[in-house]
């Protein structure tokens, strides 16, 4: 009888999002979007294990069906002495302990050229998995010192395959490091049905949800709640890492915020907290200028919540994009009002948003995809 495929995730920040931790700020979009497609792949019949940081868990663990090992704690070791131990002997010690067919990693960093690596020299199969169109440009710029660009650069070169969220990224990768990659839409689950007191309010709120960062550009929703001050708009998100500047920027978002009289700042929230109020806003807006596929577009459209965003993901379905695209500052101002405003127009794109996340972004689809590529790099090796 053939044994399942089992698929190895190095998840290290993603323990507290898949144990439904309420202690930890580790919250990006990489870790939540690894969680549900691990999911996923245990219902499809795949074997996964997660190789995570040490938070405090046991050395070894199952959640949801998922096998999670511990490896070092994220301050753990000498500084400058630590990449080599224990980062990266504590890596591959969990990587033999985890004995997998396939290992996966996400996100750009000296990880990807540390996993692609040690399955090469243990012939295993390696996927790497983009989670910004930022990991596929040169450099990238993302990556901040020569020696993690070196080693993401020969990881995302060494991968069995290289798996995007987006053509733009397809795009990049083709240009800049001469390879193809293999498109799998990231996948959510539907919520359940929303508590009573939610169901019974007609959605009225103006949503920002993200981590509190420069790059996210949340001074741009500061000003839509100033530039609006007739609607009602709300700000989820916490500050990443604990860096002075990370910390100074925060808090600057955040004083900022509290002035706005039509603007309700909710600081950091636990995923599955966050997740709730989608169910109360009305509209999504995103204000990035760029991203890979931002999973609080799914989170928008499997409620049928339109979403407005000023960079392209490439998504479309009939020709037209699931969501409205704002050129600039003060188009992203006027598409705002209008949804806000012209009940037709946001009747369209909620049904735009629900028939194209049915499409492409269901867990079974993604799942479907996932089971083609795994069963074809087992074949090749």
């Amino acid at each position: 009888m053939n044994q399942p495929i089992h698929l190895c995730m190095l998840a290290l920040t993603a323990y507290p999002v898949l144990a439904g931790r309420r202690d930890s700020r580790e919250l990006g979009g990489a870790q939540v979007q690894q969680v549900m497609i691990a999911r996923s792949l245990v219902k499809a019949g795949i074997k996964v294990t997660f190789i995570c940081m040490d938070y405090g868990q046991a050395k070894e663990e199952w959640i949801d069906g998922i096998r999670v090992l511990r490896t070092y704690a994220p301050d753990e070791g000498v500084p400058g002495l630590r990449f080599f131990h224990p980062r990266a002997t504590g890596l591959f010690s969990a990587m033999r302990r985890a004995n997998a067919d396939i290992y996966y990693q996400r996100s750009s960093g000296n990880d990807a050229g540390l996993m692609t690596s040690w399955c090469r020299l243990n012939g295993k199969a390696a996927i790497y998995a983009g989670a910004s169109n930022l990991d596929f440009e040169p450099g990238p710029p993302n990556v901040h010192n020569r020696r993690d660009r070196w080693l993401f650069r020969r990881g995302l070169r060494q991968a069995d395959a290289v798996v995007v969220q987006n053509p733009r990224q397809q795009e990049l990768l083709r240009t800049n490091y001469q390879r193809d990659a293999v498109l799998i839409p990231s996948c959510y689950a539907r919520p359940a049905e929303m508590a009573t007191d939610q169901a019974s309010a007609t959605p009225d709120e103006v949503l920002w949800v993200g981590m509190i960062r420069k790059v996210k550009r949340p001074d741009r929703f500061l000003a839509l709640a100033r530039a609006l001050p007739h609607l009602k708009f709300r700000m989820i998100g916490g500050a990443m890492g604990d860096s002075p500047e990370v910390l100074a920027y925060y808090q600057q978002i955040a004083s900022e915020a509290e002035k706005i009289p039509n603007l309700e700042f909710m600081g950091f929230l636990p995923f599955a907290d966050a997740d709730q109020y989608f169910d109360k806003a009305a509209l999504f807006v995103n204000t990035s200028d760029h991203e890979g596929f931002p999973n609080t577009f799914l989170q928008a459209w499997a409620r049928k919540v339109p979403t407005v965003a000023l960079f392209d993901t490439g998504s479309r379905q009939d020709g037209q994009a699931p969501y409205a695209l704002a050129a600039d500052d003060q188009d992203l101002r006027e598409q705002v009002q209008r949804l806000m405003s012209e009940a037709p127009l946001h009747a369209d794109f909620a049904a735009r948003a629900d028939r194209y996340f049915a499409t492409h972004h269901a867990p079974e689809a993604a799942a479907q995809c996932y089971l083609e590529l795994l069963s074809k790099l087992v074949r090749a090796k």
